[in-house]
């Protein structure tokens, strides 16, 4: 166990462990604090938990054995990634900013799918420092644009799986809830106009279907930006240059052998 510590956290500097663990503390806070409130929905403790486990995620990655691409991550991701699953069930759900905040959701979901295509590079470089293959970074940016959308839609089916079958409001649904949250019908927060008459037929087709919208904007930006500067793929951080060089010292120290 104690080798397992030193091993995940010695490249973790001392700034991002303490960012790590502020908004986990305050994740534990916020969980412990909606299972004794009765005003808040039962399922808030279950789903904060649940997000809980994710701002773990480099930690949990580092537990698969050696030959498993997960153990290859960078701890680097979590610096996204925690701050995504904060955002979404404290900030979102906890402090019930999805209503109170217009547009809170939208803009969670286009800034979640572009953490998603910056997980999902990561996850293409793991596999690259596994497996000693070389990718051109622009097949590896287009593979991380398609596992963060594996990702979103994944995401809306636990929100339809959860509603259907769990009596949950993930899609906003129940028109009247999300009126009494926001304040007001018209403080329902549309990215797409639509008419009131038809606002309750519609309104979680419109909301999933913004959240789609709003993942592809989130995606596409990450994207560009990963076309542009490939930080895995170029300068010092190059691992298809480190991968090339560990090849060459291993099949030189082959034929010296």
């Amino acid at each position: 166990m104690k080798n397992y510590f030193k091993r995940v956290y010695k490249n973790v500097s001392k700034p991002e462990l303490i960012y790590w663990w502020v908004l986990r503390i305050l994740m534990i806070v916020g969980m412990i604090y909606s299972i004794f409130d009765k005003t808040m929905d039962s399922y808030q403790p279950a789903q904060m938990a649940a997000n809980l486990v994710g701002m773990f995620a480099y930690e949990i990655c580092q537990m698969f054995p050696e030959k498993t691409f997960l153990r290859f991550f960078s701890h680097k991701f979590q610096n996204l990634s925690i701050l995504s699953f904060f955002l979404a069930s404290f900030g979102g759900a906890f402090l019930n900013f999805y209503y109170s905040i217009p547009g809170y959701d939208k803009v969670l979901h286009a800034f979640g799918c572009g953490v998603g295509v910056y997980v999902g590079y990561e996850c293409i470089c793991a596999m690259q420092l596994r497996d000693k293959k070389i990718c051109p970074s622009g097949i590896a940016a287009i593979a991380a644009m398609g596992l963060a959308f594996a990702y979103a839609c994944g995401w809306e089916i636990f929100e339809f799986s959860f509603d259907q079958w769990f009596g949950g409001d993930a899609q906003h649904w129940d028109l009247q809830k999300a009126a009494q949250e926001a304040g007001g019908v018209d403080k329902v927060f549309m990215l797409i106009p639509l008419e009131p008459e038809r606002l309750e037929a519609r309104f979680a087709l419109m909301d999933t279907m913004e959240d789609a919208i709003c993942n592809t904007i989130g995606a596409v930006v990450m994207y560009i930006f990963l076309k542009i500067k490939p930080y895995r793929h170029k300068g010092v951080n190059n691992i298809n240059k480190i991968i090339e060089e560990e090849l060459g010292k291993n099949a030189k120290e082959a034929c010296e052998r």
